[in-house]
């Protein structure tokens, strides 16, 4: 089994014939022989941990063949394979990380073992809170300030909102603004805003609008800056996009 955690950004997944759409802190689980990948959406900037578990055969973590099975059966299935993880989630992830990259040659065979000790409980520990996110019994909801944020950058496609604006029209000071906006949605205001727009261009792009218009339309300061965005978003540029648009698709 897979399991997907999005630290940041947003991604759209398909599991079968169904659709995902993730926002930053949310997990997705894709069980054995499923067919699954990237959504119809193209793969926008973020931050991806992805771990995959295969059926244990004996110990699993430092458990017993015993408790290695017994977990096995509660994660396929989870009661849910779209939902929020902890907080810790990310944190317990990064140290994994940090201790495997700071391994070194120079490292005593006792330190290695250490290593690979605490490897195993942090992993175990983040798979026990991603089952205990997972029988949460809804989504967060998103607020009623935050909402009409969102509604505002997508109703204004022509200009830039500032963050202390923004935060002014939902009655929110800016920080807190901020912190809450990224706590619900996954990413920055100031990112969405700037997704949005790019989501904007591709359609834009599709309907053989030029560059320049496009980024003047969207409230870029010069087609310039438009191109430099829309590559660090999208991978690829403008021009690129809308030919890559237009192909017809090869079997």
């Amino acid at each position: 089994m897979e399991i997907c955690h999005l630290v940041d950004g947003q991604q759209s997944y398909r599991v079968g014939e169904e659709e995902f759409f993730l926002n930053g802190g949310d997990v997705l689980v894709n069980y054995p022989y499923e067919r699954h990948g990237t959504g119809v959406q193209r793969e926008g900037r973020g931050t991806l941990y992805w771990m995959i578990i295969k059926p244990p055969r004996g110990s699993f973590l430092g458990l017993s063949a015993k408790e290695s099975r017994r977990l096995w059966t509660l994660l396929n299935p989870l009661p849910r394979r779209h939902f929020r993880a902890k907080p810790e989630t990310r944190k317990l992830l990064d140290k994994v990380f940090s201790l495997l990259e700071n391994r070194t040659p120079l490292q005593t065979p006792s330190e290695d073992i250490m290593v690979g000790v605490n490897v195993k409980n942090y992993l175990l520990r983040c798979i026990l809170d991603l089952m205990e996110a997972a029988e949460m019994e809804t989504m967060p909801p998103i607020s009623r300030e935050i909402r009409l944020a969102v509604e505002l950058m997508k109703q204004s496609d022509d200009m830039f909102h500032s963050m202390r604006s923004l935060a002014r029209e939902v009655g929110l000071s800016e920080s807190r603004f901020k912190h809450r906006f990224k706590e619900e949605i996954g990413i920055s205001p100031a990112d969405y805003q700037l997704r949005h727009k790019i989501d904007r261009a591709c359609q834009m792009l599709s309907e053989n609008e030029t560059i320049i218009d496009i980024s003047f339309r969207l409230g870029f300061s010069s087609p310039q800056y438009f191109a430099t965005v829309f590559r660090r978003y999208m991978g690829i540029s403008p021009v690129e996009h809308r030919v890559s648009d237009q192909s017809p698709d090869t079997p």
